[in-house]
């Protein structure tokens, strides 16, 4: 036992602090060693993006933004490849995609609407928000609810997405002036940014449990703006307000939910 409690003591002075390592939907550590860590936050690319974006969104695997006129970019190998106007020109910020209805979600903190909008950039519908500030769109497929994040509640709220009906709803756990969502089906994690603090949070979509954040890619003010999720591969990627880039970053709590370590499985290494 004394051999086991020495080798146990050995191993968790391995593991990193809570300001770095990585944490499972629980907010626990992730793993015991040999695993190999990975920090939230961490940078896995940028794109030049000298557009003005404010939302950012994933259909499918493609990586989009939209510009405040309601102009959409579709980015590929971080080049732009198309662009579809859209009917809703009332500083559109929030960006997200139906890919149940095959709609794009965009969302105005001028109009306090949240609109669908058709591929070719035509208006279907729209709703007002339950708030006054929506500047971030997501579409949460196990739910079949449109997650809205609003800078002027501090508040992440849902909408149905066929009536526009106010759904489940949770203040921000941390951050001021709040923009951008982002939405991990994998994970059931929201990502988000809080401009005030440049920093990006991920929480629980089931609870509203704040999971890790880490600084938003070269920092400065108003930072970030728009958040999406990759589908692929669990990253994250942000607006930024000063900076001419979209920026990728390790966060959304990966494609799939990794569970913690139980004293079995720490035993079971030493014994």
């Amino acid at each position: 036992m004394r051999l086991l409690l020495a080798a146990l003591s050995l191993a968790l002075a391995t593991i990193p602090s809570l300001a770095t390592a990585e944490l499972d939907l629980n907010g626990n550590l992730i793993g015991i060693p040999p695993v190999s860590w990975d920090t939230p936050g961490d940078p896995c690319g940028q794109c030049a993006a000298a557009y003005a974006i404010l939302g950012v969104e994933f259909k499918g695997t493609d990586l989009w933004g939209i510009t405040q006129s309601g102009l959409l970019y579709h980015f590929a190998n971080c080049g732009v490849v198309e662009t579809v106007q859209t009917q809703v020109s009332a500083f559109t910020f929030g960006l997200g995609f139906d890919s149940t209805r095959n709609l794009w979600i965009i969302t105005s903190p001028q109009t306090d609407r949240v609109y669908q909008v058709d591929l070719a950039g035509s208006v279907v519908a729209s709703w007002a928000t339950p708030g006054a500030g929506p500047v971030g769109a997501a579409y949460d497929v196990s739910r079949d609810l449109y997650w809205i994040t609003d800078f002027a509640q501090t508040r992440i709220y849902s909408v149905d997405p066929d009536t526009g009906l106010p759904g489940p709803a949770f203040n921000a756990p941390a951050g001021t002036r709040i923009a951008g969502t982002g939405y991990n089906a994998g994970a059931d994690v929201l990502f988000y940014n809080g401009r005030d603090q440049a920093m990006s949070y991920c929480i629980s979509a089931s609870s509203g449990q704040l999971l890790f954040s880490f600084p938003v890619p070269q920092g400065g003010g108003n930072n970030g703006q728009g958040a999406g999720c990759d589908p692929a591969t669990g990253n994250g990627w942000l607006a930024h307000f000063e900076q001419p880039f979209l920026f990728c970053v390790e966060s959304c709590g990966g494609p799939t939910a990794v569970a913690p370590a139980t004293w079995g499985t720490i035993k079971s290494l030493y014994d």
